[in-house]
């Protein structure tokens, strides 16, 4: 009922009675009756209370419906606050008012159930702490005191596999006894926050490609490690191979899985109190508590080991190790860093020519199959190259005779970064195809500078350009050409034409002598050609 409605309403059968008393008294007032005057004034007097408790009635229920209002907005406002309230007196039951999120805090209704039953967990120390700072608070006047208490007790609490901060608030009611205190309990689910906070803190301290610790981690617990218990204390020291070339030739992409296949190598060679660590961009760091030098050799060996069981994928991992140990904590950790680095780029330096050539040729047993490539195609160009070179009176003990054969194996060793569909496509190359097909001149220059062959990545970056200077990658013509590269542009083109490929049927030899000469002085070097030509009919 709307409040002008209730107004009309209120004592609607009292004024009804009023007003036909009043007309009575003014149809009998002529006679002068005393007792009838007394009983006008009294009706009178009877009007004013009906009309000043009416009055009343209507302020009571303004009030109490703006009371209501005011009840049900604050209501709203913590039950929309994503934030849980509750509270409890010293009986440690519940109140049956809440806000919703406590229900979906505990997932249950709270109402008239022990507190001490809600906040238990797994920690019976915890649990007792609780009981006895409640305990506390109610028996005890003096607010500092309380307050004192509840400072002791836990901010952050697992409830139902969420963290929830809580909040402690004494309610007290000014001019009532302590029993009629109240504790509130402000909830605030944090455990998007704490996950987002543990994620920051894990980054900080993990490398994020291989999940090792990274390097602000070594670094936060350095002055920890110089104690007794941990010596001897040993560290390795890992620089990876081939990361670079891997790198540029394939993308960061196989350079990332090489990463991550170093990690898992020196996890699985850690023990259970050794650290694993990303030291730097190919550095790794494994620091071994309580291990002597002899073990930490034996550690290495093994590192070196599970590398070479790991298939290839672009190229076969290897890494150089240096290792240093301390038997007194009184040395330096850093000493410790300097002796086991230096060792690690002494035996980089001495292994390094080695593990690049090895790389190069197991990339080349990628050509093999990637590419169409028989193993078959490489030998017979090399020996060609060595027969031919007698005819042309290379010296044995030339540049050229020491990069000829080299050159007729990693020729086309840039075709393992070109993708498998464009190298076996039937048919004609689309020009993106074909822009993409002819990188591979640069990408076998880039292989061979890595692994420091100047002068046969010079004749690899040359092997498509023509005598007539309409080739790749730069246009040289005739001299500008290195003399490698056109010895090998002629026998690589014979090998090709005289053996099937899975996209090309074989011509005879005379047909390929035929083709070769057709493109004498344009595609190849006449003078070399001539020489050819007389050479394969001489030992034919």
């Amino acid at each position: 009922m709307s409040t002008d409605m209730f107004e009309k309403e209120l004592f609607k059968k009292e004024f009804e009675v009023l007003e036909e008393a009043a007309a009575d008294i003014n149809d009998l007032r002529y006679e002068g009756n005393e007792l009838l005057d007394n009983y006008g004034q009294l009706v009178l007097q009877y009007e004013k209370l009906l009309k000043l408790t009416k009055k009343i009635f209507r302020i009571s229920d303004t009030q109490g419906e703006e009371l209501k209002r005011r009840e049900n907005e604050i209501k709203n406002l913590l039950d929309n606050s994503d934030q849980g309230f509750l509270t409890f007196g010293k009986d440690l039951i519940v109140n049956k008012e809440y806000s919703v999120e406590c229900f979906r805090i505990f997932n249950k209704k709270i109402a008239n159930m022990n507190i001490l039953e809600l906040l238990a967990g797994l920690n019976s120390d915890q649990n007792n702490l609780f009981e006895e700072t409640f305990k506390k608070v109610f028996e005890v006047e003096d607010m500092d005191i309380k307050t004192s208490y509840l400072n002791k007790l836990p901010n952050v609490l697992k409830i139902n596999d969420n963290y929830v901060s809580i909040k402690y608030k004494i309610i007290h009611q000014d001019g009532f006894t302590i029993k009629n205190d109240a504790l509130m309990l402000v909830l605030t689910d944090i455990t998007e926050k704490r996950k987002a906070e543990d994620q920051v803190l894990y980054l900080s301290y993990h490398d994020k490609l291989t999940s090792l610790y990274n390097r602000a981690y070594i670094d936060s617990i350095a002055s920890q490690l110089q104690s007794h218990q941990n010596m001897p204390l040993s560290i390795i020291l890992g620089d990876m191979n081939g990361l670079k070339l891997t790198n540029d030739v394939f993308g960061h992409k196989y350079g990332d899985k090489l990463l991550i296949h170093i990690a898992e190598v020196f996890l699985a060679c850690c023990g259970r109190n050794d650290i694993a660590a990303r030291w730097g961009g190919d550095e790794f760091l494994i620091i071994l508590p309580n291990t002597g030098y002899d073990r930490c050799k034996a550690i290495c060996a093994e590192i070196k080991k599970q590398c070479g069981n790991i298939p290839p994928d672009p190229i076969e991992v290897s890494v150089s190790l240096g290792i240093a140990t301390m038997e007194n904590p009184n040395t330096k950790i850093s000493e410790l860093f300097n002796i086991a680095e230096n060792m690690m780029y002494s035996n980089k330096l001495a292994e390094s020519k080695s593990v690049r050539r090895k790389i190069i040729l197991g990339i080349e047993k990628t050509l093999h199959t990637k590419c169409f490539e028989d193993k078959g195609h490489i030998e017979r160009v090399k020996k060609m190259a060595l027969d031919f070179a007698k005819t042309l009176d290379i010296a044995s003990d030339s540049i050229e005779m020491t990069n000829l054969p080299l050159l007729a194996s990693f020729h086309d060793i840039g075709k393992v970064a070109i993708p498998q569909e464009i190298l076996g496509k039937e048919g004609s190359l689309t020009n993106n195809e074909w822009e993409i097909m002819k990188s591979h001149t640069e990408i076998g220059y880039r292989m061979a500078q890595s692994i420091e062959e100047p002068v046969l990545a010079q004749a690899i970056l040359a092997m498509r350009e023509r005598w007539d200077g309409a080739g790749y990658p730069y246009g040289l013509k005739q001299n500008q050409i290195p003399y490698i590269s056109r010895i090998i542009a002629i026998l690589d083109a014979y090998d090709v034409m005289t053996h099937h490929r899975p996209y090309k049927s074989a011509l005879s030899k005379e047909d390929a002598l035929k083709e070769l000469m057709r493109c004498r002085g344009t595609q190849f070097d006449p003078d070399l050609i001539s020489k050819f030509l007389q050479h394969i009919r001489r030992v034919s």
